[in-house]
């Protein structure tokens, strides 16, 4: 019983130092620069800070990040929890978002963005999968 519970322990750390681990590789800032518009995600420590902006748009958001393995998806997913917002007794709804990474490097955070929709040449909606190339920002 005590080997077990000592077996058990081992385990939780050894799973709990490889999370920190990998979540040390996505620490910093990352910056998305598309055609259309600009994206900086700040991870650390666990939390989060994401602004986007386009021509006349500004979104910020904050919370925590989580790492997390999904059989039904590429390798690792991150997934963003929005802290809530309160706003003149209203909350504001921020969605959860998960980006599957394709590959993360020293200097590029390479992300499967699934499910946008997009207008087709029939002006349809229509389901597509995004990649996106984020850069790491240099200190």
């Amino acid at each position: 019983m005590i080997i077990l519970s000592f077996f058990s322990l081992f385990l939780f750390s050894v799973v709990s130092c490889n999370q920190t681990i990998e979540e040390n590789k996505y620490n910093g800032k990352w910056i998305l620069q598309e055609q259309n518009y600009n994206e900086d995600i700040i991870f650390k420590d666990g939390n989060y800070t994401k602004k986007y902006s386009s021509d006349d748009l500004r979104v910020n958001s904050s919370g925590k990040f989580y790492l997390n393995r999904n059989e039904n998806r590429i390798g690792i997913t991150i997934s963003l929890i929005p802290n809530k917002i309160i706003s003149e007794n209203d909350t504001i709804f921020q969605e959860c978002e998960n980006l599957d990474v394709i590959e993360i490097n020293d200097s590029n955070l390479i992300i499967l963005k699934p499910n946008q929709r997009m207008r087709d040449v029939n002006d349809r909606f229509i389901r597509v999968n995004e990649i996106l190339i984020y850069k790491k920002a240099i200190k």
